[in-house]
């Protein structure tokens, strides 16, 4: 029976740190982004593992579901880019593993015109890591200093 509780607690802090978010320094986004750009959220939307959309705002997502919350982000500014041109608007998914409601990214977004910097790569303007894209608009003369430090 004791190595059973053991066993049992042994396994608790790996559930527990099962949905906390990844993160990445603003030195290791900086030097992996291909685009820098300046943007706002204009949208919000779910989809589910066949990419159908999701309209129900409690639809959830995390561990275990196959739902995709996406931000849809207006391209303000374009600061730094691989690419010969950049859409107008990009879609960006947030972590599909992180416990999340659609209705409760959809409210933190609503009339959102907050300016951010949105640094992705590739020519598909892929995301970092699931969920890492964003960072402060105060940030932009690190990240470009970075930027330009890493990429000599």
């Amino acid at each position: 029976m004791g190595c059973l509780l053991l066993l049992l607690a042994a396994t608790i802090p790996l559930g527990a740190f099962a949905s906390l978010p990844l993160q990445m320094s603003l030195a290791e986004m900086a030097a992996q982004a291909d685009h820098v750009l300046v943007g706002h959220v204009v949208g919000v939307d779910m989809v589910d593992g066949n990419g159908l959309p999701v309209v129900d705002d409690r639809a959830r997502t995390g561990p275990d579901l196959n739902n995709v919350i996406r931000l849809h982000v207006a391209v303000d500014e374009t600061l730094i880019t691989t690419a010969e041109r950049v859409p107008k608007e990009l879609v960006v998914p947030l972590d599909p593993l992180m416990h999340y409601s659609l209705g409760q990214i959809r409210s933190a977004h609503q009339n959102d015109a907050t300016l951010r910097l949105l640094l992705l790569k590739g020519t598909d303007f892929s995301i970092l890591k699931a969920g890492i894209f964003f960072l402060p608009l105060q940030e932009k003369d690190e990240v470009l200093r970075v930027h330009g430090a890493a990429h000599r």
